[in-house]
């Protein structure tokens, strides 16, 4: 005989103890309704908090010691309210929003809404108010500066013994992609490089690390006691980080020294930076070989390059055999070049070199006249079987003429300059600058370590120079629209095609 169970068991129904209506059966035997009246599960929450805010930098108090920059009703604002309700944790935050308050209120309310489990399986949301009064502070860094006071503990002199500032315009692209400058009080330039201000020594020691994981740096450390209070045992102490970058720098000529080329298997001797980071990454352009050495290993033994971009002669190529030899996008070529101005007078030069994949007979390159170089160096002149030309890179003479025509833009830190900057230098240091956008566009690897904005402001027409070819437009690089960035725009130039608005031109309308 098999026994079956066909029975099926139903929730019992009671009467809610409260207003009396048929419910399913529950721990409190209340309907929801009543529950919702009778339990109020923020009974214990806190509603009235104070938040501390500087005017003079405008930024909030994440207590105990740490100020936070942050706009009007933004997200990291509503993150720092949160984080001031006590007792938060025992609930389950469904959602969160401002209220609207005037803004010279000194009012925050937030509506927070939250879940708690009151009995089994019965869980309760509910909405509340929370109010926030704003205090009026000055935060420490405005004290100092109100007061007259240092307002720096610990300072970073970034240095590189360079007669560029290629190193430290494209360093100042990434510390304003990483949003390293917030926690600065000051930039100042020096000659030789820039130094950045710090209210704590722990910031210095972050940019510090940052800066290592950049480029090969060497560092010396210092400290200075300023004052002294024995009886409170508290002492004020300034420190500096001395750090020197390695003055070699993309696109630089190097002689590699001998110890050097038998590490990296008979490497060179004639050889161009390729890439610097934390390592320094050289190619030989006639091999397609290339080599690594460390920053650690570089400040073992340092040396200098030969010569920098700045000494770069222009090249006309008159011919091109392809060698079939491929790196990566490296291809190898024969190349028959003379320079720009010397065309048909008959003085030619045979290179092996790398741009294979870019350059077509008539093109323009730049490179280094090692023949006529005058340099102070013993080993250079011991060196036999040089190549009278090393091809660096592809020129585009049209570029110049296509500055003002950018619809992109790069941004600058709000760097303090030197007293004594005298006209000639200003125009050198906009004449860096202009070149640096130039490597930018022409340069797409670059381009993904830095952010670029579209720039809103009227440009005028592309001038083509006399001289210049017009055929060379078309194998210009540009910046891909996909590359560029749009940033907000308040109380600036609009796009083309958009209406502002203009309260003194409305209320002419209107009348």
């Amino acid at each position: 005989m098999e026994l079956t169970n066909d029975a099926t068991y139903a929730t019992p129904k009671v009467s809610c103890c409260v207003c009396g209506i048929v419910i399913d059966s529950n721990p409190s035997n209340m309907c929801g309704n009543c529950i919702r009246s009778h339990v109020d599960i923020a009974e214990g929450l806190v509603k009235e908090y104070i938040i501390v805010f500087c005017p003079e930098c405008e930024r909030y108090l994440q207590p105990p010691k740490f100020w936070l920059r942050a706009e009007f009703e933004s997200r990291e604002l509503m993150t720092l309210c949160l984080k001031r309700i006590r007792g938060l944790n025992k609930y389950t935050l469904v959602d969160a929003s401002f209220l609207w308050t005037e803004p010279h209120s000194k009012r925050l309310k937030m509506r927070v809404t939250l879940q708690k489990e009151i009995f089994t399986n019965t869980v309760i949301q509910q909405t509340v108010q929370v109010d926030y009064e704003v205090v009026w502070q000055q935060c420490p860094t405005c004290q100092k500066a109100a007061t007259g006071q240092p307002q720096w503990d610990a300072v970073v002199q970034l240095r590189q013994k360079v007669t560029h500032r290629r190193t430290f315009l494209f360093l100042e692209q990434l510390i304003l992609r990483h949003n390293m400058q917030d926690n600065c009080t000051r930039i100042d330039s020096h000659p030789d490089g820039l130094d950045f201000f710090y209210g704590h020594k722990s910031h210095a020691n972050s940019f510090v690390d940052f800066l290592n994981s950049l480029a090969p740096i060497s560092r010396l450390d210092a400290c200075q006691l300023v004052s002294h209070d024995s009886k409170s045992n508290v002492a004020v102490q300034h420190h500096t980080f001395s750090i020197e970058i390695c003055p070699l720098c993309r696109e630089d000529l190097i002689l590699l020294p001998k110890a050097y080329r038998n590490r990296m298997g008979g490497l060179g001797p004639i050889v161009i930076v390729h890439k610097v980071f934390s390592s320094i990454v050289f190619l030989d352009p006639s091999t397609l070989r290339a080599g690594e050495i460390t920053g650690t290993l570089y400040w073992t033994h340092p040396f200098q390059p030969l010569t920098n971009s700045r000494q770069m002669a222009e090249f006309y190529v008159v011919d091109l055999q392809p060698t079939g030899v491929v790196n990566g996008k490296l291809h190898q070529a024969i190349a028959t070049v003379c320079l720009s101005h010397e065309v048909g007078h008959g003085r030619e030069f045979i290179v092996q070199t790398h741009l294979g994949a870019l350059l077509n007979v008539g093109d323009l390159c730049k490179g280094y006249f090692v023949s006529a170089l005058n340099v102070n160096n013993e080993e250079f002149d011991k060196e036999e079987n040089l190549p009278d030309v090393v091809l660096v890179r592809k020129h585009f003479p049209s570029q110049i003429s296509r500055r003002g025509a950018r619809r992109w833009k790069v941004k600058r830190l709000d760097i303090m300059e030197p007293q004594g900057l005298n006209a000639r230098d200003r125009e050198e240091r906009a004449r860096e600058a202009e070149e640096f956008v130039d490597e930018v566009e022409r340069d797409s690897e670059l381009r993904r370590d830095i952010n670029i904005y579209r720039d809103y402001a009227p440009r005028p027409a592309v001038r083509q120079d006399v001289g210049v070819d017009q055929d060379d437009d078309d194998h210009v690089p540009d910046v891909d629209l996909a590359e560029v960035l749009d940033e907000m725009q308040i109380g600036s130039a609009a796009p083309v095609g958009e209406k502002r608005f203009r309260p003194e031109t409305e209320g002419a309308d209107l009348e």
